[in-house]
């Protein structure tokens, strides 16, 4: 198998030749290359470049376009502050009240925000690789993004508990209503990206980890879209050969049923949660792909270290007969020692059961 094929197959359910090694390298890919955040998440052939620079060093199985999470958020009119060579921070939401979500637009993937340098960068590692790598374009979760619209993580949350605790009906139709714009806003950045070439879509809703929300309000105001967004972009993906993934910060051990049910073809699975009790709880209904630490293991352990981490987790989902990739459990760490992410592909590679 090529690696491309490798990757699909196994985010497939089916048994690849060998255990894909699949690291989250963006930012650890600019800074592999030397080239500065603000220069690499503004610029698509930068990104592509050192993304290439990255892949070419470790041959990875999948090569990724990805950086921050607010290149859809500025589409709708959000603004950031860019530092030099660290990743962007929120400085003015899109919005200021949840009266005004009305006038807000779904933006054009290709002309609003810094989407176009995500999808530029993504044509050309598609033009590069070949088949020799898949191509993991970026798509930041719809609960995740609709935060930045109204004023950022804390106002969000403290909007969606007023509701609740007030049932405040008309504030709970404003936040779904935020969530369907976000929702669709995912939709037409991922149906670009897979034109581009990638050979996944994805909602990545960091705000949805169990470490800021409760599995209720997952269950309301998160899984209903993640799962529109799922039943909508699938179908698109399929078609192209894609696959699509959802991943969820921290441990999510109580809401794994229901990300199953979201119609994601791989779950992403957070160091936090242990892979064999995930297999059980999905129940061999979706793929999984992780969860080596990208801090305590990746960045500050040793390659022994990684090795014998990286054969846990293989041997945890040993028994699923395919459908797993080895992944960080989130993105590996800028500055992480090379050395490691070595002795990570190797691991997987090498695994024989």
């Amino acid at each position: 198998m090529s690696p491309r094929e490798r990757f699909l197959a196994a985010a497939r359910r089916e048994r690849p030749d060998l255990v894909p090694a699949a690291p989250y390298n963006g930012n650890f890919g600019a800074a592999y290359a030397g080239v500065p955040i603000s220069l690499y998440n503004t610029d698509g052939k930068r990104m592509a470049d050192a993304q290439t620079q990255t892949w070419e060093a470790f041959r990875t199985d999948v090569v990724v376009a990805q950086s921050d999470n607010y290149y859809i958020a500025e589409g709708f009119g959000c603004e950031i502050n860019q530092p030099h060579d660290t990743t962007p921070n929120l400085i003015r939401p899109a919005v200021e009240s949840m009266s005004e979500i009305g006038r807000l637009k779904v933006p054009n993937p290709y002309t609003d925000g810094r989407m176009h340098v995500y999808l530029d960068a993504v044509h050309a590692l598609r033009d590069h690789v070949g088949d020799d790598a898949a191509v993991r374009g970026p798509g930041t979760g719809p609960f995740s993004l609709a935060s930045y619209l109204v004023g950022g993580t804390e106002q969000f949350l403290m909007e969606i508990a007023d509701a609740d605790m007030n049932e405040d009906r008309d504030k709970e139709r404003r936040l779904f209503e935020l969530m369907e714009l976000a929702t669709a806003a995912l939709i037409e950045f991922s149906r670009a990206l897979l034109a581009a070439g990638s050979d996944t879509a994805q909602a990545g809703d960091s705000l949805a980890s169990l470490s800021m929300i409760s599995p209720a309000i997952y269950e309301k105001y998160v899984y209903p879209f993640e799962r529109k967004f799922f039943e909508t972009i699938n179908p698109i993906a399929h078609t192209r050969g894609a696959v699509t993934i959802l991943h969820i910060c921290g441990d999510t051990r109580k809401i794994l049923p229901l990300m199953a049910e979201t119609g994601a073809d791989v779950l992403e699975i957070d160091s936090k949660v242990d892979l064999a009790e995930a297999g059980e709880l999905t129940g061999g209904r979706v793929a999984l792909m992780g969860n080596l630490d990208p801090t305590g293991v990746l960045f500050e352990g040793t390659p022994d270290h990684v090795r014998a981490e990286a054969d846990l987790c293989m041997r945890a989902c040993h028994a699923l007969d395919g459908g797993f990739i080895l992944g960080s459990g989130c993105e590996v760490v800028m500055g992480t020692p090379p050395e490691n992410v070595h002795a990570m592909v190797a691991a997987a590679h090498g695994f024989t059961g």
